[in-house]
């Protein structure tokens, strides 16, 4: 820059000055420019850059961090999910291996008591598991009333296969038109159905929670969780044709 053009008082000729002239009014741009040098001034421009650059580093950090949590949540959630789907599909096989070895069982073998207790640990673990389904179910979803009656009478219906084996009978379900064994395979597709939906990101309440529980392990479905639509279509009349 031309020192000259910053010398107070002095116009900016064509031609520069004497060295030593020029060199005069360069120390004195240089004077007035220190003069004019406010630190506080600087340094409270300083501190605005610097809690600038810290704001939005905190910002980006806690809006990151959010992010990362709630995918985490929700990554989570889908695991466990996905966790329930798989122990109710294990319990539902295993409910058909334990009844149809039931079936085929040799009541007059030697060692048929002991079979018969091994089956009935084997359809008691089963049940367990889903009643831990019923609980995860009732604990991560608002239930509506249809929800409920389909979980309660799947409930009851898959009991029938423990029942059967500690009375000693079989599990009277001989035709795939049985209205038993329809209404318990229209429930599992529905528990199922339940299962793989999209779960909502709020959980109900403790009571709520609670509630649903109760009511799904209501003996109340104990005489009649056999679904209407479940009966046969045609009924062979006596004395018909």
């Amino acid at each position: 820059m031309d020192c000259l053009s910053g010398c107070p008082g002095i116009p900016v000729r064509q031609t520069r000055v004497a060295n030593g002239f020029d060199q005069q009014c360069c120390w004195r741009v240089k004077y007035h420019a220190v003069q004019n040098w406010n630190p506080l001034h600087e340094a409270i421009n300083a501190s605005y850059s610097i809690a600038g650059a810290i704001i939005v580093l905190f910002l980006g950090w806690f809006v990151g961090q959010r992010l990362t949590y709630l995918w985490n949540v929700r990554q989570k959630r889908r695991e466990f999910q996905l966790s329930a789907s798989q122990q109710f599909y294990v319990a539902y096989g295993e409910f058909f291996a334990t009844w149809k070895l039931w079936d085929r069982l040799d009541r007059t073998a030697e060692g048929f008591e002991e079979r018969r207790w091994e089956l009935h640990k084997r359809a008691a673990a089963a049940e367990a598991i889903i009643e831990g389904t019923l609980v995860k179910l009732s604990s991560e979803l608002t239930l509506g009333d249809e929800q409920i009656d389909s979980l309660g009478r799947f409930r009851q219906a898959f009991q029938q296969l423990r029942q059967a084996i500690r009375k000693d009978c079989a599990l009277s379900w001989s035709s795939s038109e049985d209205p038993e064994y329809k209404t318990f395979k229209i429930l599992a597709i529905r528990v199922s159905a339940l299962l793989a939906s999209e779960w909502p990101k709020a959980s109900p309440s403790l009571e709520e929670a609670s509630n649903q529980l109760l009511k799904i392990t209501s003996n109340a479905w104990e005489n009649n969780w056999v679904e209407c639509s479940a009966q046969p279509a045609y009924r062979v009349l006596a004395g018909g044709g």
